[in-house]
């Protein structure tokens, strides 16, 4: 019987959704960065992706995200 995912699966699955998003925000920049960049909003949205990218980065080679996606929904 499939046991569910813990808190910790949940926690690393969070990390990888908002590294996806912020990667959708960056490639925005490169493909139409006049029309990001002509408002406030969309040069703090870039700033702030820029931000939680890194950090997701930091977090996924701290905790080993990797292996901790694999142990639990793989």
């Amino acid at each position: 019987m499939p046991t569910r995912p813990s808190l910790r699966g949940y926690g690393a699955a969070l990390v990888v959704g908002v590294a996806v998003v912020c990667m959708g925000v960056l490639a925005l920049a490169f493909t139409v960065p006049e029309r990001l960049f002509k408002s406030t909003a969309g040069l703090v949205a870039f700033f702030v992706a820029l931000v939680l990218i890194v950090v997701c980065g930091v977090v996924a080679n701290l905790y080993d995200l990797r292996q901790t996606l694999q142990e639990e929904f793989g």
